[in-house]
């Protein structure tokens, strides 16, 4: 990976200064997805805010952020989060969340973006002996330790560095997650929490995201009559069924375009109208467009 011409990247230490490390570009808002060769299963998100505000979403992977400028605020666990620098963000699968800037000089993050099945393979590394599917304890955190490890992780990633060093420095990121910011013993999903009939539903989905299914449909799935399933859905997930498959769409055409697969081949696939709808829909979730997400991670290639 080349390094991001956008971030001064200091050399990582206790005293590091986070205000510093500020974009240099004109634009107003700015997003940079790279992928790192060696370690599949991650990818590295370089951005700055000041306009654009993401539609309540959720991943399917960790997101693990280091706050470098100005100050954001995200909505996560019923909670406005003040994101300000030298703070880190905790984002599990599944867990929903928005974003938005918070004062005029914008936001300046970066994220690892850590699929689920490298998440397991970095724990089975560290000898976890709780399930794999992990949580977090909080979703903001004020940790220097993890933080000056972030800032190494992201130094070492935008520099010609070993894998050996990148994969050393990763683990060391995990390790401090384990230790400090994990729920013990606890996985994503628990059986207990949701409703059955939105369990049902969702799991429905989760395979059929891509089908234009009616609302009548999954009320039969569901047990529920139509309009009570839309509230007790939303009640339970945090978003009713209509944004909770448009997240899963974005997400798949997500792994189609990292894929190598073109555009509007991505936009039938995965249920969307057309390559427009694709547009504004991943640009709300993840930032950029598709467009620009497939030109960054060629470029990291």
């Amino acid at each position: 990976m080349t390094p991001d011409s956008s971030y001064r990247l200091c050399a990582a230490g206790p005293a590091e200064r986070f205000s510093d490390i500020l974009p240099s570009m004109e634009a107003r808002d700015f997003a940079e997805y790279s992928r790192v060769s060696g370690l599949d299963g991650l990818e590295v998100m370089s951005a700055r805010w000041l306009e654009h505000s993401f539609v309540p979403h959720m991943h399917d992977f960790y997101a693990v952020s280091l706050n470098f400028g100005g100050q954001g605020a995200f909505y996560c666990r019923r909670a406005l989060r003040d994101a300000v620098p030298g703070t880190c963000n905790l984002i599990a699968p599944g867990e929903l969340h928005t974003g938005h800037a918070a004062s005029d000089d914008g936001w300046t993050y970066r994220n690892l973006y850590i699929e689920t099945a490298l998440m397991a393979r970095l724990l089975q590394s560290l000898d976890w002996r709780s399930p794999p599917d992990v949580r977090f304890k909080f979703p903001l955190v004020n940790d220097t330790a993890l933080a000056t490890r972030l800032a190494q992780v992201f130094a070492s990633l935008s520099a010609s560095n070993s894998l050996l060093q990148n994969e050393s420095l990763l683990l060391s990121v995990v390790a401090r997650l384990a230790t400090d910011h994990f729920v013990p013993g606890q996985s994503l999903r628990d059986p207990g929490y949701e409703h059955g009939a939105v369990r049902r539903v969702r799991e429905w989905l989760d395979v059929h995201a891509e089908q234009d299914v009616s609302v009548r449909s999954l009320a039969q799935i569901g047990g529920l009559s139509p309009y009570y399933l839309v509230r007790v859905f939303h009640k339970y997930v945090g978003i009713p069924p209509h944004q909770y498959q448009r997240n899963l769409r974005v997400l798949r055409a997500r792994k189609l375009l990292k894929a190598g697969e073109p555009i509007s081949a991505v936009a039938y696939r995965t249920g969307f109208c057309d390559q427009s709808h694709l547009n504004r829909c991943f640009r709300a979730a993840l930032g950029v467009t598709p467009g620009r997400y497939s030109c960054c991670l060629r470029a990291a290639s």
